[in-house]
């Protein structure tokens, strides 16, 4: 009998440490912020001090350890600027404070971005922090983020917010509370491609002032050294033979960093190609093959730069670089006509001026600038969410086209768009008005401007790269598609006669984009035999128009051809009179004749909603 009392006593005890137990790992504390941001990358560092300057309860949730995100844990530690005609940098706010922090230089290093970032957070009362943080779940309400419940080892949180602003590289909390996006490439119908990932790579006891010499020697073609950076390097990246496929070093981009008596070389150049961005997996196998490929990096460098003789390998940074995954669909989605046209918005809460550089997305394909703006504007509504009226995303995932998103995409954009953001919430917060109303609110987007710093009084309305109206309209149409580029300088070559297989490939890329019901089988080898790497001709360009309808050109006389044209509707009314006589063909009659050429099919239902048609 003592026995069983025991053995029941016992038991009692169990079952009350596995109730105690349980009721720890469950517990919530239940949390009421008024804004919320999620993600400490740099945009959500802004994010969250800005609100806290607003005087607003601010709760901002880490999925990792410390702030910084692709500054600190993938070691981006080389900022891409956005100058205006006076090469003075035009992203001021918070981005400039932090900015001086580091240095106020074009590189830093990680450990010093964290620092600023700390301090930045440390001075504001108003942020309670909860790092090493996962989302569970997002409860919603009539298009409303109701409250989030989040999990830090044994702790659980729910935390109601009135404004949430997702900071996340991929758009984590957005995509749970089930806003739409599309991945990488796909507003062009380039589905599953994205650019390439990056693992940055370190080196210590490099000797930069003996590259720097080799570099006035001119020893490497096309490339340059400044303060504490190097960059260019093109061949000498292509001459590296990778030992693995599916990567390859591009032009080395290195920042020297003093380290006691020597110095460490962080060098961004190891592309890595299809690495899905958002799959954990995908991402630890591509952290393996970069580690192991890093070993002949060293080796190479070694024997071929100058000043990387005793060069070692260090610690690999954490996370890689992603450039893109996804892009969400926003209340406004900033595309690229809007970049070539320069457009400055009446709801224009920051500028940028990158470049719209697209990076090599597949080994065999190099990566390519499409047009470089003087300037453009970043509207508000493009980090609105469409579905839940209380949510803004700030980032490389916020409202843009995968093109627009290849200038708009950098940190510098990013953390301005971020703080923006915050004030924006504060200011519906204060003004009992909802984010739609805010971004019409006069006030309100002053408010947003002078803590920016952003003057726009002497901007015109609209200035296009292009000032010919019908040539505008064809560039935007194809640049929006990818199909034709005008690299940094703009130079779209509108004067040099284009070749047959020039024409040839921007045919066959229109019909493989739009999905053209009349690209049978036979239609991309036909069109290869009939064009030559010869000049192109009024009535060459006709018979391979017709030969992309299946038309037995061969069949035909060639003065039929333009008659032919003009009854299936191939020709635009102001080339009827240019493609009536046989003649040498200028790049803007092609780029005309083209755009014609892709209005003749419809966009597949799919891509008419992410691309706003």
């Amino acid at each position: 009998m003592l026995i069983k009392k025991k053995t029941l006593l016992i038991i009692i005890i169990a079952v009350f440490f596995v109730v105690v137990i349980n009721f720890s790992l469950f517990a919530a504390e239940n949390i009421k912020s008024e804004i919320l941001i999620y993600s400490a990358e740099p945009e959500g560092v802004m994010a969250a001090v800005a609100a806290a300057r607003q005087d607003k309860k601010v709760t901002l949730v880490m999925k990792r350890e410390k702030p910084g995100g692709l500054m600190t844990y993938a070691a981006l530690n080389f900022l891409d600027l956005n100058y205006d005609g006076n090469s003075n940098n035009i992203n001021k706010g918070l981005f400039s404070e932090w900015h001086q922090k580091v240095g106020g230089s074009i590189s830093f290093t990680p450990q010093k971005a964290e620092k600023a970032f700390m301090e930045m957070l440390a001075a504001e009362e108003n942020i309670r922090i909860i790092n090493s943080a996962q989302l569970q779940q997002v409860k919603l309400n009539n298009d409303t983020i109701k409250s989030l419940r989040i999990k830090k080892g044994n702790l659980v949180y729910n935390i109601e917010s009135d404004f949430y602003i997702d900071a996340s590289q991929d758009g984590d909390l957005a995509a749970e509370a089930g806003e739409k996006f599309f991945l990488g490439t796909a507003d062009m119908n380039l589905k599953n491609s994205w650019m390439a990932s990056t693992q940055i790579l370190k080196f210590s006891n490099v000797k930069p002032a003996r590259l720097k010499e080799a570099l006035k020697n001119n020893k490497y073609r096309a490339s340059y050294f400044r303060d504490d950076h190097a960059w260019g390097f093109s061949e000498f990246g292509k001459s590296y033979q990778p030992q693995a496929s599916n990567l390859r070093l591009r032009g080395l981009n290195i920042v020297f960093i003093k380290n006691q008596e020597s110095y460490d070389a962080y060098i961004n150049a190891l592309l890595l190609f299809r690495v899905n961005p958002l799959l954990e997996s995908s991402l630890k196998q591509a952290k393996k093959k970069a580690a192991v490929e890093a070993e002949s990096i060293l080796v190479y460098l070694q024997q071929n730069l100058a000043g990387f003789k005793n060069s070692e390998l260090a610690d690999l940074p954490p996370e890689l670089y992603r450039r893109e995954s996804r892009h969400f669909l926003t209340e406004y989605q900033l595309g690229v006509d809007d970049l070539f046209r320069q457009k400055i918005f009446f709801d224009a809460i920051t500028l940028a001026s990158y470049p719209l550089d697209y990076q090599a997305a597949d080994h065999d394909y190099p990566g390519f600038v499409i047009f470089n703006p003087e300037y453009y504007s970043i509207p508000l509504r493009s980090l609105i969410a469409r579905k839940n009226n209380n949510l803004l995303i700030v980032g490389r995932s916020s409202g843009y086209s995968s093109l627009a998103a290849a200038s708009s995409r950098v940190l510098p954009v990013g953390m301005n768009t971020a703080e923006a953001a915050a004030i924006a919430a504060a200011e519906a917060l204060n003004k009992n008005k909802n984010l739609l109303e805010i971004a019409k609110d006069k006030a309100s987007l002053n408010k947003i401007r002078f803590n920016l710093n952003l003057d726009l009084s002497n901007y015109p309305l609209e200035k296009p790269i292009i000032k010919e109206e019908k040539l505008l309209l064809s560039l935007e149409k194809l640049l929006s598609w990818g199909i034709t580029i005008g690299g940094y300088n703009n130079n779209f070559k509108l004067n040099i006669i284009p070749t047959e297989k020039e024409f040839t490939a921007i045919i066959l890329k229109i019909m493989q984009k739009k999905e053209a019901e009349t690209l049978y089988e036979w239609v991309p080898g036909s069109l290869e035999t009939l064009s030559r790497d010869q000049k192109l001709s009024t009535y060459n360009a006709l018979k391979l128009l017709l030969a992309a309808e299946s038309q037995r050109v061969l069949e035909m006389e060639q003065k039929d051809y333009f008659k032919k044209a003009l009854e299936l509707k191939l020709i635009p009314e102001d080339l009827e009179g240019i493609l009536a006589e046989n003649r040498n063909m200028s790049r803007r009659e092609m780029i005309i004749l083209s755009a014609h050429f892709l209005d003749r099919f419809r966009t597949p239902s799919e891509l008419k909603y992410i691309r706003g048609e």
